[in-house]
């Protein structure tokens, strides 16, 4: 009976080995990833852990769904884009994923020195590269100081050389004489009116100052309560305007100095 009873006990903890065994077994299960692509030499990285270079053949896994990223190769005109995938491994089994990025587009101008944009994205200037199937079909315009705007729709998966045309309005306007050699003849009307008005106002201040002046001397003199009172009154009156149109002066001068230089 004894012994029985041993047999029963060795058989129970010989089941329960087995089923931990088998779940061990079960929770460890591996398979496979092969990752080719076009170039190769690409990057790959498998839950954002860099793990080496396309082609990347028989790479142990554990079983279960796996986020993989591949960049192209680090050549400078390749590095443009990566591709993302989902990939369930399945115990025992190899998953294959093939990419293919294709080559970058040489997007140059003459001049050069364009800026690139798409709508109203700005993506950099010429000359540089743009990769070609994320912006099939899209618009892009580009634009340089003293040029007319290229527009164009990247439709193949060619070089782009754009020709730009110079601006003759630009140029005309550039090469309008100046006022007396020093004044460029643009806004004419409005560097004229902020000239008389620095020169009007200013004058307008000093006589102003010179009123103030006069009801204080008068106001220093007088022995009258109720004049001295008046003069006081005036002194104060066309101080303040002096004041006010001295600002206005130079205000003016400001404004005139702004469209003459930057205008």
């Amino acid at each position: 009976m004894k012994h029985l009873s041993a047999k029963l006990l060795l058989l129970a903890i010989s089941l329960l080995l087995a089923a931990n065994l088998s779940a061990q077994d079960a929770s460890g299960e591996q398979g496979t990833l092969s990752v080719t692509s076009a170039p190769s030499g690409s990057w790959v990285k498998v839950d954002s852990v860099l793990v080496g270079k396309t082609p990347l053949e028989l790479l142990p896994l554990s079983a279960g769904l796996h986020q993989i990223q591949v960049y192209p190769p680090n050549n400078g005109i390749w590095n443009l884009e990566e591709k993302r995938y989902e990939v369930i491994i399945h115990p025992n089994q190899d998953s294959k994923i093939h990419t293919k990025f294709s080559s970058p587009i040489y997007v140059n101008s003459t001049p050069f020195g364009a800026e690139l944009y798409a709508d109203t994205t700005r993506l950099g200037m010429t000359p540089l590269y743009i990769p070609f199937e994320p912006n099939r079909g899209k618009f892009f315009r580009l634009s340089k100081h003293g040029f007319k705007d290229y527009e164009f729709q990247l439709n193949e998966n060619k070089s782009i050389l754009a020709h730009l045309e110079k601006d003759d309005s630009f140029i005309e306007d550039r090469e309008k004489p100046q006022l007396l050699g020093v004044i460029p003849k643009r806004h004419i009307k409005s560097k004229f009116s902020l000239l008389a008005l620095t020169v009007a106002s200013h004058w307008a201040s000093f006589y102003f100052k010179n009123q103030a002046d006069s009801n204080f001397d008068k106001y220093s003199q007088t022995g009258d309560a109720g004049l001295r009172d008046q003069y006081w009154d005036s002194t104060q009156k066309y101080d303040r305007l002096s004041e006010i149109t001295l600002g206005v002066s130079y205000a003016s001068l400001a404004g005139l100095i702004y469209m003459v230089i930057w205008k």
